[in-house]
């Protein structure tokens, strides 16, 4: 039996792309959920170091939540 074979075996067909868009997407909300607070907090507090972690984050998880509009599934 070959690598393919037992993969298809183990795992139905598309078993991982229901599991790993949501993952994906939990994942980029959590990121962005977090950098504006972060942001928030070194725009209060005029901290450069905080607003541009908060802003890394929150462009991060844009851009993550965005990748499946630029490059949809076939």
């Amino acid at each position: 039996m070959s690598t393919d074979e037992s993969r298809a075996v183990s795992r139905p067909s598309g078993a991982q792309s229901a599991e790993c868009v949501p993952r994906a997407h939990r994942l980029a909300l959590a990121e962005v959920a977090v950098g504006l607070p972060a942001a928030a907090w070194g725009m209060r507090r005029r901290s450069v170091g905080w607003a541009v972690v908060g802003a890394v984050l929150m462009v991060h998880g844009v851009l993550e939540l965005s990748y499946e509009t630029v490059f949809p599934r076939d």
